[in-house]
């Protein structure tokens, strides 16, 4: 008996907290992105140049290579499925 409430205290508690991570910290896309874009330059720190790109010949993108990766895992990190509503939620900060 004792074994079972403690787990339910422990379930509810954990059901509780669930919300308020998901609401307080995980809604802000440029937050979230710069995060992952310096945790990104940290381990391809000797792979990418000093404009963030993988060394190759052609025209250097506007866009470089790390923040298309951190781009990338912020929006699946976010739960953003589809391209369109990535989209939708960048115009935001323009």
């Amino acid at each position: 008996m004792f074994k079972k409430l403690c787990i339910l205290l422990i379930y509810s508690i954990l059901e509780m907290v669930k919300p308020l991570i998901y609401h307080q910290y995980m809604h802000n896309l440029y937050t979230i992105f710069s995060k992952i874009l310096k945790i990104c330059k940290q381990f391809g720190d000797n792979l990418i140049n000093e404009k963030g790109n993988i060394p190759r010949p052609g025209v250097v993108p506007k866009f470089s290579d790390i923040e298309v990766i951190a781009l990338n895992l912020t929006s699946e990190a976010m739960g953003i499925d589809s391209e369109s509503n990535l989209f939708i939620r960048l115009s935001e900060y323009k």
